[in-house]
């Protein structure tokens, strides 16, 4: 039967921590990388989250058939239940503006698509006297590190008459 010799078992130990103390700043500088990049993603989706929830909230408080000034792809500008002027757009520094506030960095593109009555996308929207827009879906890009994080929610603005309920 053969065994192995202690100056064996000391000769695998010593190579074993070589072999470690070589690959344990590799392994750390990706984990650190990979924690870096987890951290923007988080951030990202944090303040996806947050402009989402305003947006819709505002759309929402739209207020009335006549309140939408500006309907284009890639803005939206209305007036709200208290009279105020509410414009979502891109800023050029790529933010995603809501009027000359910012509500999330890094957008990278931002998007509006109308619907009518019927659920059918309305190209080219018209604002006042009455707007044929029913439904609103607003979708943005959010660059987070180097990933492009895609959002989209839809809301239905709840001031706005259906074309049936107009002549009642």
């Amino acid at each position: 039967m053969r065994s192995y010799t202690l100056v064996e078992l000391v000769m695998v130990i010593v190579i074993l921590g070589i072999v470690a103390a070589i690959g344990a700043p590799v392994l750390l500088e990706t984990a650190d990388a990979w924690s870096l990049s987890s951290r923007f993603q988080n951030f990202a989706v944090q303040s996806a989250i947050v402009a989402m929830n305003r947006m819709d909230r505002d759309i929402r408080r739209l207020k009335n058939d006549s309140s939408i000034t500006n309907a284009t792809l890639t803005e939206l500008t209305f007036v709200d239940l208290d009279n105020n002027t509410i414009a979502y757009s891109r800023s050029v520094g790529n933010a995603l503006m809501r009027n000359s506030d910012g509500l999330a960095d890094n957008v990278t593109a931002l998007t509006f698509t109308y619907y009518d009555d019927n659920g059918v996308s309305v190209s080219a929207p018209f604002s006042s006297p009455d707007t044929n827009i029913r439904r609103i879906n607003v979708g943005f890009s959010i660059l987070a590190g180097t990933n492009t994080l895609n959002f989209s929610f839809q809301t239905r603005p709840q001031n706005l008459r259906r074309e049936s309920e107009k002549f009642k």
